[in-house]
């Protein structure tokens, strides 16, 4: 629900921040899972599920507090 006082671009750019710390999280988690010896693809799925599941959190914590 829209909040008074809070413009709708400000929460944009809060899902725009929660995009790129998801996107952060799941480039180094793919780096770090690559290391393993699993293969490209392996990794790849690895990080998309990581950036699904950390974008799920920070999003539900953006809403949990009032932002969004």
């Amino acid at each position: 629900m829209h909040q008074q006082g809070s413009p709708r671009g400000l929460e944009n750019l809060w899902v725009a921040n929660a995009a790129l710390v998801s996107l952060v999280v799941a480039l180094v988690a793919g780096i770090l899972i690559s290391t393993t010896g699993l293969s490209l693809a392996e990794a790849a799925l690895y990080a998309g599920g990581m950036f699904g599941g950390c974008l799920l959190v920070v999003l539900a914590m953006l809403s949990g507090v009032g932002v969004l």
